[in-house]
């Protein structure tokens, strides 16, 4: 038994040939419609339940949105960059120059985890050092707010016609954004959407929803190659982006209970379900965001 299988409680019968399985003898899988018991020479490898071919929320159009930033503080960190990917062919790629005052978290920083899903690389977990193309030649912008506001339009429009905005970790991209926003004087997106910031697609909140005992690693990296997406630079936000929308339309996919929700229901949801998942963090952001003022910069503590 590999350090990451699990085995069965109870006493069942191996769903390959029929045979008796003992407690604690076999092997647990993902079966089409609950977990399913195999003797070990008969588990077939590790892996998410088979993908359907359902209707859902994962099969209208999706915008996908990530950042890069300076660190993990979202009220005193900068965006440098940000990426938009969508299921209709949607993109949209920033970088912005966050200021000759501001300085990246970098070896021997402390930038403290937003809460509990800063191991996901995507959204942020770690300062960037890598960033989409901005102006002529992938030079940052040389209007910031132009370019935030052109972004913040974008996603406003999305929600306000009702669809998915997929946001990997949201609580950090979407709380950095409100601070970003403000800072730059510009309106925040719960200001332009009076109906609020909605309907939001978590990646991150629906897997640990649906495979809550799964071993490993919850990062985006790992949860893209649980699911078998590519995943070719993770770290980058336009990478980051285009993961994380196949990750949602994935696990929709796998789970037809989870896809069958509509989109409010599932906002809804997954406010339950953060919830649920953060119990024991009381500092956690609030899901899909905190509406955080911006605060000044300094720099990151250093051990």
């Amino acid at each position: 038994m590999s350090p990451g299988d699990r085995a069965n409680e109870y006493d069942a019968s191996c769903a390959r040939c029929g045979g008796p399985v003992p407690a604690g003898a076999g092997l647990l899988r993902h079966g089409p419609k609950a977990w399913e018991v195999y003797h070990p020479e008969h588990a077939p490898e590790p892996g998410p339940p088979p993908r359907g071919d359902h209707p859902g929320w994962h099969r209208r159009r999706l915008l996908s949105l990530d950042i890069g930033a300076t660190g993990n503080r979202p009220a005193v960190d900068r965006i440098r960059s940000a990426a938009l990917r969508g299921s209709d062919g949607t993109v949209w790629d920033g970088v912005w120059n966050p200021g000759p005052e501001v300085q990246e978290a970098g070896p021997g920083s402390r930038v403290g985890p937003p809460g509990p899903g800063a191991e996901a690389e995507g959204s942020g977990a770690r300062a960037r050092t890598r960033a989409p193309a901005g102006g002529p030649g992938g030079a940052p912008h040389t209007d910031p707010a132009a370019s935030l506001d052109e972004l913040a339009t974008l996603v406003a429009d999305h929600l306000a016609a009702g669809e998915l905005l997929v946001v990997w970790f949201a609580p950090y991209v979407l709380t950095m954004l409100h601070a970003e926003l403000l800072r730059h004087e510009l309106p925040s997106l719960a200001a332009r959407l009076p109906a609020g910031v909605a309907p939001v697609c978590d990646p991150l909140v629906l897997d640990r929803h649906v495979d809550r005992y799964r071993p490993g690693r919850r990062s985006l990296r790992a949860v893209a190659e649980w699911y078998g997406v590519p995943h070719a630079s993770p770290g980058d936000p336009a990478s980051d982006a285009g993961a994380a929308l196949l990750v949602a339309r994935a696990v929709a996919e796998c789970h037809p209970p989870l896809a069958r929700l509509s989109r409010p229901a599932l906002h809804t949801e997954q406010v339950l379900w953060y919830a649920e998942q953060t119990s024991r963090h009381p500092g956690a952001l609030a899901w899909p965001f905190t509406p955080s003022e911006p605060l000044p910069w300094e720099p990151p503590p250093t051990d």
